[in-house]
């Protein structure tokens, strides 16, 4: 049964007696609980580390935000108010095959996935696909932005869809009683776009974890005939070094090469634990709403761009406050991190969410030879650099590794691009697609 809801409707390819409309409210019961247990953790007491933690981050999360932010997890965040902005948009969910070696198994989970379908016969499918710690939500900002763009769904130029990825958010966890890995979910989202939706041929999208999604669906997927990325998905080529030591990189690329090297030396611990520890990681992690905010609090808070999200002043009324007088932290980026950690605390993702890392990083699977493009014509390779984001790819290391047609930079902007600045990646993303259309 299709949505009804504006831009909700199923195309004529999709599978409708296999789709299901899908409204997000969790139970009562299940918030009072949360919200419980929030209130009755602890913080610990003040520490030189937590206390004085600097502004590269060289501790941590500072005692001081989290203080902050269980306050106003306790007294001013709305879950409701999140739930009305998601269910604005239309939502399904469907059962998808669980792979085995890329073929389909008796097995399935239900996979969430927002969307704005359009009446244009010639609308292109886009699939967004979001990363860790984050989710579908970090999409919401473009989407409404599209929708204001385009009042209805004959304008509407694409099929936007946005799923859940397995073991996130609203989607279930993969089998507990098989291992599963990012080929796995890779296969998962062909099958819902093409086999579900029916669509022939899509575009992807993604950042962080979506962003090896994407591009193994770019690489492996016939009907997948381009790729954009916001985070790089593949190391440099062998030969990426040398070139950068003939002075192929400007002085904007040097620094960007400076942050990666920074971020592999002390940002990148999260990633080593949740590969080689994944099981006690989501143990503890789930343990209560406040450590879920501490663990995944600290990554909104020290990933994105302070320009994203400024401070917040201290009284909304200018006259009030001439002096222009701050809070030490943006409520904005406050309530993100907090819709985020409820959503994994809520739906139990927290546990769930870690086998990319475990299949990526403790398999070294993110290699590449060189040898031959893994993006090859006539398949297409766009890439946007938000200039605060962890690890940046200068013009020279993507042209290595695929047909690419569009370099973007924005000097504002970090790891969650599509949060911190939609229009600017709805941009870019609308330009690379235009490129795909006039092939």
């Amino acid at each position: 049964m299709a949505s009804q809801k504006r831009y909700g409707r199923l195309p004529p390819s999709a599978k409708d007696e296999a789709i299901e409309p899908f409204t997000l409210n969790i139970p009562d019961a299940k918030l009072t609980r949360m919200n419980a247990l929030l209130q009755l953790s602890t913080i610990a007491a003040e520490n030189y580390e937590n206390t004085y933690a600097d502004k590269a981050n060289q501790f941590g999360l500072t005692r001081e935000w989290l203080v902050a932010a269980k306050e106003r997890w306790e007294k001013s965040f709305d879950w409701r108010k999140r739930e009305d902005l998601v269910n604005s948009f239309a939502n399904f969910k469907t059962a998808i095959p669980v792979p085995i070696n890329g073929s389909p198994t008796t097995t399935t989970i239900n996979i969430h996935f927002t969307a704005l379908f359009s009446s244009n016969p010639d609308a292109v499918p886009i699939v967004f696909l979001h990363g860790w710690p984050g989710s579908f939500f970090e999409f919401l900002p473009m989407l409404s932005l599209l929708r204001d763009k385009y009042p209805d769904k004959a304008s509407l130029p694409y099929h936007i869809v946005v799923p859940s990825l397995p073991g996130y958010g609203l989607s279930d966890p993969p089998p507990a009683q098989r291992n599963f890995t990012t080929d796995d979910a890779t296969w998962m989202m062909d099958h819902l776009l093409t086999e579900a939706l029916g669509f022939t041929a899509y575009v992807a999208q993604g950042g962080d974890v979506g962003a090896y999604v994407a591009h193994f669906l770019a690489r492996g997927y016939p009907a997948c005939k381009a790729v954009h990325l916001n985070f790089p998905a593949v190391p440099p080529p062998p030969d990426f070094q040398a070139a950068a030591a003939e002075g192929a990189l400007d002085d904007a690329e040097k620094e960007g090469m400076q942050r990666n090297a920074a971020f592999g030396m002390t940002g990148a611990s999260h990633a080593i634990w949740h590969a080689v520890r994944p099981a006690t990681a989501g143990l503890v992690i789930m343990t209560s709403p406040l450590a879920m905010l501490a663990w995944l609090g600290e990554k909104f808070l020290y990933w994105t761009d302070p320009a994203s999200f400024p401070n917040t002043p201290k009284d909304p009324d200018p006259e009030a406050a001439p002096d222009g007088e701050k809070l030490p932290y943006s409520v904005r980026l406050m309530d993100e991190a907090i819709a985020e950690s409820a959503l994994y605390y809520l739906t139990g993702c927290a546990s769930t969410s870690l086998y990319p890392y475990r299949d990526l990083l403790a398999r070294g699977r993110a290699t590449v030879d060189g040898s031959t493009k893994l993006i090859a014509a006539p398949k297409m390779l766009g890439y946007s650099w938000f200039r605060r984001e962890l690890v940046m790819a200068p013009k020279e290391w993507m042209a290595k590794i695929g047909n690419l047609v569009l370099y973007k930079r924005h000097e504002k902007g970090g790891h969650f691009a599509a949060l911190e600045q939609p229009a600017a990646l709805l941009e870019d993303v609308e330009e690379f697609v235009g490129k795909l259309v006039k092939a």
